[in-house]
């Protein structure tokens, strides 16, 4: 069993069947959802602050813990922001059109934004690597043209624990460049390593002692079934 096997079960067994097949950058179900229903309140003129606020904490899952007071002051960090261009010209993050709020869509790519979001509210108190890169997922896909991650994947707990499985190396951080990981995934986008990453962490370990494709069902199964997927 190799890695190939494993991402053609990904692709075929849980991408074909339980992730809209149209968004070719998704990364788990839940996260695609959520990220195109706050893409539905910003082209339907919800204001722009309550859009920003919900892309820093959706209170589900990891971030139920983050604090008002941290969500409140990452807002503002960000509604105050300004990014510098290469000529040195400061650009604010949110601009004023037709007496409402809208995005500066300024960045070319999802590292550029990310980097942007990460110093704008990196160093508020309460808000981690995690949240910041989440507010980035989430601000990339209300673009018109929206960006994902290209140049780097982004280790959260889960997908940390399976690149460390697969790389034999727990001296990783929180991104590292794609290049890493080419040599098991191929040109397979950063969402979807890092996907592949999580849900597999524990089979990543014990890849390379799996003989058949129905030995690796056996250890995929549990996966689906905790994560309520009927794909196998």
């Amino acid at each position: 069993m190799t890695i190939s096997d494993l991402i053609d079960i990904y692709m075929f067994d849980y991408i074909s069947t339980t992730h809209d097949t149209h968004l070719s950058q998704c990364g788990c179900c839940s996260m695609v959802e959520e990220m195109n229903e706050i893409r539905r309140k910003y082209l339907n003129k919800t204001p722009l602050k309550d859009i920003i606020k919900e892309c820093i904490c959706n209170r589900h899952g990891h971030q139920y813990c983050i604090s008002k007071d941290a969500v409140n002051s990452a807002t503002e960090a960000l509604f105050r922001g300004k990014f510098i261009q290469d000529n040195c010209t400061e650009i604010p993050f949110i601009k004023e059109n037709q007496k409402r709020y809208d995005l500066n869509e300024c960045f070319n790519d999802f590292e550029e934004l990310y980097d942007f979001i990460r110093f704008a509210i990196g160093g508020t108190t309460g808000i981690g690597p995690l949240t910041v890169y989440d507010t980035a997922r989430r601000i990339g896909h209300l673009y018109k043209k929206p960006i994902y991650p290209k140049m780097y994947v982004y280790l959260a707990a889960g997908a940390k624990k399976g690149a460390e499985n697969l790389l034999s190396n727990t001296d990783l951080h929180f991104r590292e460049p794609i290049d890493l990981f080419k040599p098991y995934f191929g040109t397979m986008p950063s969402a979807f390593i890092e996907d592949m990453l999580c849900i597999y962490k524990n089979v990543l370990k014990n890849i390379t002692t799996c003989s058949s494709r129905e030995e690796i069902y056996k250890i995929v199964k549990p996966v689906f079934v905790y994560q309520g997927v009927n794909a196998i």
